[in-house]
C-alpha cells in the first residue's frame, strides 16, 4: 500500500465522529522518511495550517514562547493543524513542560484536529512518556502514535 493510501485510510478512521481523542502523531528515525511523510501529509491534508519547528512563520508561535502560550495557541487555533518538528518549541522547556504538551495533546478533544510529525529519538520517548501508544505502519519506517485514551482501531492498517 502506498503512503498516500495508508494515510488516507488512517484519516478516514481518524475523522470518524465516534473517535473522541483525534490528535495523532507520526515519527520515524529516518530523516528522509520524515521528509517524504511531511510532503505527503501536506498533500493529504491540504486544509490544515502548518507550523514547522524548522521554518518559523507568522501563524506559528514564536520558538521562545512558554509552554502556556504554545498550548493556548495550539488548542485555540481556528483551523486543523499540522505541527512539524515540535522540538523547535519544546527544546526551550523543561522535561515536565514537554511532557505536559504531549499529555494535553493526548487528552484534548472537541477542538480542531492536530497532527504532529516528530523525529523518533530518546528525547521523544521521554517527552511522550506513554501519553500516546505506538503503532508501526506496515512496510514503512513510520510509527503512528495514537492517544493512550483512544480506542482507535489500527489492526486493519
Amino acid at each position: 500500500m502506498m503512503l498516500t493510501e495508508l494515510l488516507n485510510d488512517i484519516f478516514y478512521h481518524y475523522h470518524t465522529p465516534t473517535i473522541r481523542y483525534k490528535h495523532l502523531a507520526f515519527s520515524s528515525k529516518d530523516l528522509s522518511v520524515l521528509n517524504e511523510l511531511q510532503q505527503t501529509l501536506r498533500m493529504v491534508l491540504p486544509d490544515y495550517d502548518v507550523w514547522d519547528g524548522f521554518r518559523p512563520c507568522d501563524i506559528a508561535p514564536e520558538q521562545s514562547c512558554s509552554r502556556f502560550d504554545f498550548l493556548k495557541q495550539t488548542f485555540s487555533h481556528q483551523k486543523p493543524l499540522l505541527i512539524f518538528y515540535p522540538d523547535g518549541w519544546l527544546r526551550h522547556w523543561s522535561l515536565q513542560d514537554q511532557q505536559t504538551f504531549w499529555a494535553q495533546l493526548s487528552i484534548q478533544c472537541g477542538n480542531q484536529n492536530i497532527v504532529v510529525l516528530s523525529n523518533e529519538n530518546p528525547e521523544f520517548a521521554k517527552q511522550n512518556n506513554r501519553y500516546f501508544l505506538p503503532h508501526p505502519l506496515p512496510n514503512t519506517e513510520i510509527t503512528l502514535w495514537v492517544s493512550s485514551k483512544n480506542t482507535f482501531y489500527t489492526e486493519s492498517l
